[in-house]
Protein backbone atom coordinates (compact mmCIF):
# COMPACT_ATOMS: atom_id res chain seq x y z
CA UNK A 1 0.00 0.00 0.00
CA UNK A 2 2.73 2.03 1.29
CA UNK A 3 4.37 1.68 -2.30
CA UNK A 4 1.32 2.58 -4.07
CA UNK A 5 0.59 5.86 -2.72
CA UNK A 6 4.08 6.49 -3.63
CA UNK A 7 3.97 5.73 -6.94
CA UNK A 8 0.74 7.66 -6.99
CA UNK A 9 2.62 10.55 -5.89
CA UNK A 10 5.45 10.44 -7.96
CA UNK A 11 3.15 9.89 -11.04
CA UNK A 12 1.28 13.21 -10.22
CA UNK A 13 4.27 15.19 -9.64
CA UNK A 14 6.12 13.76 -12.91
CA UNK A 15 3.49 14.94 -14.87
CA UNK A 16 3.36 18.98 -13.20
CA UNK A 17 7.04 18.82 -13.05
CA UNK A 18 7.51 18.23 -17.13
CA UNK A 19 9.82 20.90 -17.69
CA UNK A 20 11.55 23.17 -15.29
CA UNK A 21 10.56 26.53 -14.42
CA UNK A 22 12.23 29.44 -16.62
CA UNK A 23 14.13 31.84 -14.66
CA UNK A 24 15.41 35.33 -14.60
CA UNK A 25 18.69 36.70 -15.11
CA UNK A 26 22.32 35.67 -15.21
CA UNK A 27 22.68 34.32 -12.18
CA UNK A 28 19.84 31.47 -12.82
CA UNK A 29 21.34 30.97 -15.83
CA UNK A 30 24.85 30.11 -13.77
CA UNK A 31 23.07 28.53 -11.14
CA UNK A 32 21.26 26.13 -13.34
CA UNK A 33 24.19 24.85 -15.24
CA UNK A 34 25.91 24.16 -11.85
CA UNK A 35 23.07 22.20 -10.68
CA UNK A 36 23.04 20.48 -13.89
CA UNK A 37 26.85 19.70 -13.80
CA UNK A 38 26.44 18.56 -10.53
CA UNK A 39 23.54 16.37 -11.32
CA UNK A 40 25.72 14.38 -14.48
CA UNK A 41 28.68 14.18 -11.80
CA UNK A 42 26.31 12.46 -9.52
CA UNK A 43 24.50 10.48 -12.39
CA UNK A 44 28.01 9.60 -13.57
CA UNK A 45 28.66 7.87 -9.84
CA UNK A 46 31.07 10.67 -9.01
CA UNK A 47 29.18 11.54 -6.27
CA UNK A 48 26.55 10.68 -3.76
CA UNK A 49 22.91 11.82 -3.98
CA UNK A 50 23.77 13.54 -0.64
CA UNK A 51 27.04 15.08 -1.38
CA UNK A 52 25.33 16.44 -4.43
CA UNK A 53 22.29 17.82 -2.89
CA UNK A 54 24.72 19.57 -0.59
CA UNK A 55 26.89 20.96 -2.98
CA UNK A 56 24.30 22.62 -5.17
CA UNK A 57 21.89 23.79 -1.94
CA UNK A 58 25.63 26.14 -1.25
CA UNK A 59 25.80 27.06 -4.65
CA UNK A 60 22.39 28.83 -4.51
CA UNK A 61 23.28 30.28 -1.23
CA UNK A 62 26.42 31.58 -2.41
CA UNK A 63 24.25 33.12 -5.31
CA UNK A 64 20.69 34.06 -3.80
CA UNK A 65 21.49 33.78 -0.13
CA UNK A 66 18.83 32.53 2.21
CA UNK A 67 15.73 31.80 0.61
CA UNK A 68 13.00 30.19 3.36
CA UNK A 69 11.05 28.16 -0.13
CA UNK A 70 14.28 26.85 -0.99
CA UNK A 71 15.68 26.11 2.35
CA UNK A 72 12.51 24.11 2.84
CA UNK A 73 13.13 22.32 -0.71
CA UNK A 74 16.75 21.36 -0.08
CA UNK A 75 15.80 19.90 3.65
CA UNK A 76 13.23 18.20 2.23
CA UNK A 77 15.21 16.63 -0.67
CA UNK A 78 18.15 16.34 1.80
CA UNK A 79 15.84 13.80 3.96
CA UNK A 80 14.18 11.95 0.52
CA UNK A 81 18.09 11.23 -0.78
CA UNK A 82 18.65 10.22 3.50
CA UNK A 83 16.23 7.96 3.21
CA UNK A 84 17.25 6.09 -0.56
CA UNK A 85 20.44 5.77 1.35
CA UNK A 86 18.81 3.35 3.81
CA UNK A 87 16.39 1.73 2.07
CA UNK A 88 13.22 3.16 2.60
CA UNK A 89 12.45 4.30 -0.93
CA UNK A 90 14.70 4.37 -4.45
CA UNK A 91 17.11 6.96 -5.50
CA UNK A 92 14.92 7.16 -8.38
CA UNK A 93 11.72 7.92 -6.69
CA UNK A 94 13.92 10.36 -3.96
CA UNK A 95 15.21 12.40 -7.19
CA UNK A 96 11.97 12.41 -9.24
CA UNK A 97 10.49 13.89 -5.70
CA UNK A 98 13.53 16.14 -4.79
CA UNK A 99 13.29 17.62 -7.93
CA UNK A 100 9.64 18.35 -8.05
CA UNK A 101 9.75 20.22 -4.90
CA UNK A 102 13.34 22.45 -5.93
CA UNK A 103 11.71 23.21 -9.45
CA UNK A 104 8.07 24.34 -7.17
CA UNK A 105 10.22 26.54 -5.10
CA UNK A 106 11.71 28.12 -8.22
CA UNK A 107 8.44 28.79 -9.56
CA UNK A 108 7.83 30.29 -6.38
CA UNK A 109 10.94 32.65 -6.02
CA UNK A 110 9.87 33.25 -10.07
CA UNK A 111 6.55 34.90 -9.00
CA UNK A 112 7.89 36.49 -6.09
CA UNK A 113 10.62 38.36 -7.04
CA UNK A 114 9.76 41.63 -9.04
CA UNK A 115 10.63 42.17 -12.72
CA UNK A 116 11.40 46.01 -12.57
CA UNK A 117 12.40 47.91 -9.55
CA UNK A 118 12.72 51.31 -10.01
CA UNK A 119 16.00 53.17 -9.19
CA UNK A 120 16.19 55.17 -5.51
CA UNK A 121 16.47 58.29 -7.92
CA UNK A 122 13.04 57.67 -9.81
CA UNK A 123 10.85 57.95 -6.43
CA UNK A 124 12.25 61.34 -5.61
Amino acid sequence: MKNLLLLTALTILSACATRGPSLLGPEAVEWSAYRNQVLDARDQGKLSPVEAQERIEEKYREIYGLDPSMEGAFAYGMKLYEAADAGDLSQQEADTLARARIDDALKHRESAVPLYVFPPEASD
